[in-house]
């Protein structure tokens, strides 16, 4: 007889290296955890016991949603456990949907022979579970899964997607584990592991403060959601260890390793980061930052803020100048998502195309890939502002659409919130735009192109003095951000909009002298110089514009404004701004 069922397979961490030091203890041991917490959880959620071999238990559940109940309860229970017999012992849980052979009491098939791999996958003291399964009980639990990416569980399938789940409390140092119990490296995401920060302080009782901002610094890097982050309790799991970071990737399954220490002399206080290659140990990034110690979680929040806006755009040139001199036919949709990233932050009409074509490229690979869907919704805000004028209400609509199947794939993707309200914004909806702005800052508060995008839409809505605080947040974010000359620009034009035009002048230069610069600060330049009327100064920030955009004149400079029948910014900043083009010498 065939059924559909709920498959769950727990496995023992490291059975076998645990029977060799104590082979009465943790057999003891084993009987105790199936009597305390696996048989009593089962049962409490209405499934059943299959059978159990050696250190593994297989049952099953007709529902989905209680099948992953009862594998967090007794994830959580075993994490909490408190003189219940079973300490020293971690499960592994795998869960599938799948069609599965009835024998007598027994079952049978690819459903089972997929949770068992899942389990495998799963991290110690965690759950793997399946695609299928997660689509069913995403609105129905609190199971905050992270994405492990596709892959192949059954020998002649297709890879499918897998979802890894570990509570808060797991304990247990992976570092101890033998190889064949080690959470394999996703191969598609980078992964990174942040190592207890060292407390090299003078003052006493300030090891707190120090595992207190590690554990800020890894809650920060998770919002990354194309950044895998090993657990708080893996990570310090080496705390106060003589380690080699090598070593320590290797056993956590990371292609990266930040590490650093704290250092505190009265009021204040230096922090240091470093970000170092998991295979190599060599040192990729290095950053100190000196504070005052006024408010002790305010600045926990700054520093680790800056430190992951700083390192996504690092790991991101690190990641893609691997793959110099491979073509996308030798690629999988993450590398191919990489390159077109790179393409993109080029800023000319040529990368952007070919940009265009990679993100097609890897949603073609991996439909379900809602950051490639975002990037390529950017990708055609992009084309909107450097491509023909004619097209650009077209751009804005294929933008708008593309970043709603981002959502729909993926709601908590702050890149596709920020392409959405970049669109929603710039096609003449600029409240809509900053809902969802605010939204891609609630999900990842270090997104710093968020803050430059809400900027932006800020100044569309005349709120300058508020957008001014949102770009300068995104400076501080990212420094070495590869959107650095829109930041300058847009900074320029909120100053203009304030009338003070020596600040926006400043900003213009500044965004002048970045790379991948286009026209448009030198126009803002030529304006607030402009403003102040036809001084020598401007004639010559005319002629400047007119060597990078030759055939600019009032009129087309007018139109840049418009990406459809209204423009971005008001009709009256627009006359304003295209009057003060006029006075500093821009022709008609």
């Amino acid at each position: 007889m065939r059924r559909l069922a709920a498959i769950m397979d727990a496995d023992v961490v490291g059975y076998s290296r645990l029977m060799g030091r104590d082979e009465t203890g943790t057999f003891q041991a084993l009987k105790a955890c199936r009597n305390a917490f696996i048989a009593p959880a089962v049962a409490e959620h209405g499934g059943r016991v299959v059978k159990q071999t050696g250190d593994g238990t297989l049952a099953e559940f007709s529902s989905v949603v209680d099948s992953v109940a009862c594998a967090m309860a007794i994830q959580k229970r075993m994490a909490e456990r408190d003189g219940a017999g079973a300490e020293g012992l971690q499960l592994r849980i795998g869960i599938h949907l799948g069609d599965v052979i009835v024998e007598d009491d027994d079952i049978h098939g690819d459903g089972v022979t997929v949770a068992a791999r899942l389990q495998s996958l799963a991290p110690p003291g965690g759950i793997c579970v399946s695609q299928q399964v997660h689509d069913q009980v995403a609105s129905k639990l609190d199971f905050p899964a992270s994405d492990f990416g596709r892959r192949t569980l059954r020998d002649g399938h297709a890879p499918i997607r897998v979802w890894r789940w570990q509570p808060e409390g797991t304990s247990g140092p992976l570092a101890e584990t033998p190889a064949d119990d080690r959470p394999p490296p996703d191969q598609k995401r980078p992964s990174v592991a942040v190592l207890p920060f060292a407390n090299l302080s003078s003052v006493d009782g300030q090891e707190h403060f120090s595992d207190g901002f590690t554990e800020e610094l890894i809650a920060t890097l998770a919002r990354c959601r194309w950044l895998r982050v090993v657990a708080r309790n893996s990570s310090f799991a080496y705390k106060g260890a003589a380690i080699d970071v090598r070593k320590v990737a290797e056993d956590l399954g990371v292609k990266y390793v930040i590490e650093g220490s704290i250092r505190r002399a009265g009021n204040r206080i230096r922090i240091t980061a470093q970000l170092l290659s998991g295979e190599t140990g060599m040192l990729l990034w290095a950053e100190r930052y000196d504070r005052m110690l006024d408010d002790v979680f305010v600045l926990q929040d700054e520093i680790a803020g800056q430190i992951t806006g700083t390192v996504q755009p690092e790991l991101g040139i690190i990641e893609f100048a691997a793959l110099r001199g491979h073509t996308a036919a030798d690629l999988n949709a993450w590398n191919i998502y990489l390159k077109g990233l790179w393409h993109l932050y080029k800023f000319n009409l040529d990368d952007l195309r070919i940009a265009k074509e990679l993100f097609q490229r890897a949603i073609e690979l991996e439909p379900g890939f809602a950051q490639a869907h975002a990037r390529l919704a950017y990708v055609h805000i992009q084309l909107g502002w450097y491509g023909p004028l004619s097209e650009r209400a077209e751009r804005i609509g294929d933008a708008i659409a593309l970043a709603e199947r981002a959502i729909t794939l993926d709601s908590r993707e702050p890149a596709a919130h920020v392409a959405l309200g970049r669109a929603l914004a710039l096609g003449g909806q600029p409240e809509r735009g900053i809902d969802h702005l605010r939204n891609a800052l609630r999900l990842d508060a270090s997104f710093a192109q968020g803050h430059f995008a809400l900027g932006q839409a800020l100044c569309y809505v005349e709120r300058p003095e508020e957008a001014i605080a949102e770009i300068k947040e995104a400076f501080r974010l990212s420094p070495r951000d590869p959107h650095l000359w829109t930041f300058h620009n847009m900074l320029a034009i909120a100053h203009y909009q304030s009338d003070r035009f020596d600040e926006a002048a400043a900003a213009a230069r500044a965004s002048l002298r970045q790379e991948n610069v286009t026209f448009w600060p030198a126009m803002v330049l030529a304006a607030a110089l402009g403003a102040e009327g036809p001084t020598a100064e401007a004639r010559e920030a005319i002629s400047d514009l007119l060597r990078r955009r030759p055939d600019l004149t009032t009129a087309t400079a007018r139109a840049e404004f418009y990406f459809g029948d209204r423009p971005a910014m008001s009709e009256q900043f627009v006359d304003r701004f295209v009057g003060d083009l006029r006075r500093a010498g821009l022709p008609d």
